[in-house]
């Protein structure tokens, strides 16, 4: 039998956070996510106001690559790394209307409010509040056209 090709996390899509701190994943990408995790993803802080949402197994192999030893664990950049990602980390099964809940913690060290905007990296996503996500869109200004001309200018120089 033919394995599922790989779908990626396109796009972006619009949520709420309803009262009870659950939010609903978009059907395009709980369809994304391999069958292999069982619907499980990984919740960790972003770089900015949002939130990295990982597939399980995906997780496990960047965190895997990441300690280049089996002492990996014992350097103090490993500690740095790990107090700042895994000790506020979560992770979260879907339930059967494919929603999560997020951890307080973890919406407040983004900012994240109520309205939420999800948005596809290929092989993740990530959760941005929505007000934040404007906003960065906004401050970054660049069309299409300029980020593929950018593209095509690091792929001459590499």
């Amino acid at each position: 039998m033919p394995t599922k090709a790989k779908i990626p996390f396109l796009g972006h899509y619009a949520g709420l956070i309803d009262d009870k701190g659950r939010l609903s994943i978009p059907a395009d990408f709980r369809h994304a996510m391999p069958a292999e995790n069982e619907g499980t993803i990984v919740l960790f802080p972003g770089s900015s106001s949002f939130l990295n949402a990982f597939p399980l197994d995906l997780f496990n192999t960047v965190w895997e690559q990441t300690d280049s030893s089996v002492l990996g664990f014992a350097t103090l950049d490993s500690l740095a790394r790990d107090t700042a990602l895994l000790s506020e980390a979560a992770w979260r099964q879907l339930d059967t209307q494919g929603r999560i809940t997020v951890p307080q913690t973890l919406l407040k060290q983004a900012g994240i409010g109520r309205e939420v905007i999800f948005m596809g990296r290929w092989n993740h996503f990530v959760i941005w509040d929505a007000a934040a996500f404007d906003a960065y869109r906004t401050s970054q200004n660049l069309t299409p056209g300029e980020i593929w001309q950018k593209l095509a200018e690091q792929s001459r120089k590499s």
